[in-house]
């Protein structure tokens, strides 16, 4: 998956419900169906520019969400950080003992739940 497809389809599962069906329709068929234009085209009985407008009007829109509300960046940060967390409470664990070992522990898997 390429570094755009990526980016767009994280803005997408954050701000999907903000296009309109239209919108939604052809970004799935594009990015996760894996479709062409001119397949797209054929499915929806639009032009092929008019698929490719529509896409182009609706990456905008996804990155005008992201830079006025930060939601995706945000998210990629504190995943990072849980990340970084887990990693040190698994470090932990094994250098320490009884009561100790055991929040480490718990810190570890209350940390993973939160990661998902």
């Amino acid at each position: 998956m390429s570094d755009k497809t990526y980016e767009l389809t994280m803005l997408y599962d954050f701000f999907g419900e903000l296009l309109t069906d239209k919108q939604r329709e052809y970004f799935e068929y594009y990015y996760c169906d894996d479709l062409s234009l001119g397949e797209i085209s054929e499915l929806t009985g639009v032009c092929r520019q008019g698929v490719r407008d529509t896409l182009l009007r609706t990456e905008r829109l996804l990155r005008q969400y992201e830079d006025k509300t930060g939601v995706v960046a945000r998210f990629m940060s504190v995943s990072r950080r849980v990340d970084a967390l887990i990693e040190d409470a698994e470090r932990l664990a094994p250098m320490t003992s009884g009561e100790a070992r055991e929040l480490a522990e718990r810190l570890r898997r209350g940390l993973a739940e939160l990661k998902g």
